[in-house]
């Protein structure tokens, strides 16, 4: 079973967004101005996305316990910002977190997904790998990990800042590119 398909079961997809390996980001934010290239939005979307992944990193190795950490409201917002509390309420309710000393990757396979919301200034599709990363239960069994297909959509929040704001969740057999 996959991470996303227990999220799915758990609540609503809501757990498909995991980011990738690579060297912790700050979790400081700036500001985007809404004069940017198409370029600098997708790489201001690829820097948001991944200050993202750590901080629910972090959340998932706790198992929720801890709520959502506040520093991830400059990077979330609305509907996925109630997703990610959902989930990690429920994770700490069944006592579900990640298996201690891994953690997922994700790799940006384009940055234009098919048919994104027509109020999405920029979207991505990210292949989450938790093969390495599970979730299990509080006696250590596995509970999922697997391959997950998101399609994350961001604009602009009120504060004017780029935010993931949607997302679509799916599963796939590898995060390999075709």
């Amino acid at each position: 079973m996959v991470l996303g398909v227990f999220c799915a079961v758990v609540v609503v997809s809501a757990c498909g967004r995991r980011g990738s390996a690579g060297p912790a980001s700050s979790a400081s934010s700036v500001s985007v101005s809404a004069s940017l290239s198409q370029d600098e939005l997708y790489a201001e979307a690829e820097r948001v996305y991944r200050a993202y992944f750590e901080l629910e990193q972090r959340a998932f190795l706790e198992g929720g316990v801890n709520g959502v950490p506040v520093e991830m409201n400059q990077y979330i917002m609305g509907w996925y910002a109630k997703s990610e509390n959902t989930v990690l309420a429920q994770m700490a309710e069944r006592r579900v977190r990640m298996q201690e000393g891994t953690r997922s990757q994700y790799t940006v396979l384009e940055q234009v997904p098919d048919d994104p919301p027509s109020d999405s200034l920029v979207s991505l599709s990210v292949c989450i790998d938790s093969t390495a990363s599970p979730l299990v239960d509080a006696d250590g069994n596995f509970v999922a990990g697997g391959y997950d297909l998101s399609r994350v959509f961001f604009k602009y929040d009120v504060d004017g800042k780029l935010k993931i704001y949607s997302s679509n969740e799916g599963t796939t057999d590898s995060c390999e590119e075709n």
